[in-house]
């Protein structure tokens, strides 16, 4: 069963004036346990994992997302950013769609730009939008169509390749965006940049793009996408999960290889050898870091073996085929 709370603070919808604030809490915080209802200010959030809301202020903002039409009139703003998966929605006013189609409406997140969710529901005689969100980093949430939005990300996944995480993404509409830094975290708290993908600019179509992760990993990783547009702002993606296998740590990829070849490691490397299965070294390199790429281009056709040697002590053997 669904827990339900009320927080009554200043409650109602407020006029188009300042932001004000609505909502505190202190250093010591408020969870908000898996499953239960919280409505502050006619903003409900259901998480489907528990949340804490830490030394964080919570107030509501007239002024709407920029974009032709803007966003609606009512944005609501956390002081600094929140991890949230779980079910979000809000009431408004009708005096707040700032010309909006109410029923085009979209659910809308983000920190200093902002992305929109599809598929939200949107309740015209109750004037209520909602929508279930995976796991997701944002300091504002709000209403708007989708061509008011910089970004519009319509599919965002993670899966594994070979033990090795494969993302992939695509946009339906693009408004000088530069780059997509692609960000991974084994805890939800420290997040390490992995590398840039190079965005569209502008876009009124569908564009697809990919990265795979150079490093070969074990148990519970997390990504996300910082998108970042010509003007230095950015807005953060949702956090997608996947779990990846405890066994080994080194890994080459990909294979088949018909350029370059990565070896992923999650230790320090000592050394990597390509040998021919005669035994002929084609390549050896010192310390080399993990996720280096080599170029095995110049190779003739055939099977190697890749031997790694760690830092720690550990040696592994890979074959591989060059085509």
């Amino acid at each position: 069963m669904i827990k339900r709370y009320l927080f009554f603070c200043q409650l109602t919808l407020l006029p188009a004036l300042a932001a004000q604030a609505q909502f505190t809490t202190g250093s010591e915080g408020f969870f908000v346990s898996q499953g239960t209802s919280v409505t502050i200010d006619s903003l409900t959030l259901i998480p489907s994992t528990g949340f804490l809301l830490s030394s964080q202020t919570l107030t509501i903002s007239p002024t709407p997302l920029p974009g032709s039409p803007p966003g609606i009139a009512r944005v609501y703003q956390f002081s600094t950013p929140v991890d949230f998966a779980g079910e979000a929605g809000f009431f408004y006013l009708p005096s707040e769609l700032n010309g909006n189609t109410e029923s085009s409406l979209q659910l809308a997140h983000g920190n200093t730009t902002f992305e929109s969710v599809t598929g939200s529901t949107v309740d015209v005689t109750r004037h209520y939008i909602s929508n279930t969100l995976p796991m997701t980093n944002f300091t504002s949430l709000t209403a708007a169509q989708d061509n008011a939005l910089p970004v519009t990300l319509i599919g965002f996944e993670v899966k594994k390749v070979e033990n090795m995480a494969l993302l992939s993404w695509q946009t339906s509409g693009e408004q000088n965006s530069d780059y997509f830094e692609v960000q991974q975290s084994p805890n939800l708290k420290q997040w390490a940049a992995l590398g840039k993908v190079s965005a569209a600019g502008e876009s009124a179509e569908r564009r697809d793009y990919s990265f795979r992760d150079p490093i070969r990993r074990s148990g519970m990783q997390y990504y996300r996408l910082k998108m970042v547009d010509s003007d230095g702002t950015y807005a953060y993606s949702m956090i997608r999960n996947i779990e990846m296998e405890t066994g080994g740590t080194i890994s080459a990829f990909p294979n088949p290889v018909v350029d370059k070849l990565v070896i992923g490691s999650q230790e320090a490397l000592t050394s990597v050898k390509v040998t021919s299965l005669s035994g002929q070294v084609m390549l050896e390199v010192s310390k080399p870091q993990p996720g280096r790429e080599f170029s095995m281009k110049q190779y003739p056709a055939g099977t190697y073996l890749v031997q790694v040697q760690t830092a720690a002590g550990k040696t592994q053997a890979i074959k591989i085929v060059k085509q």
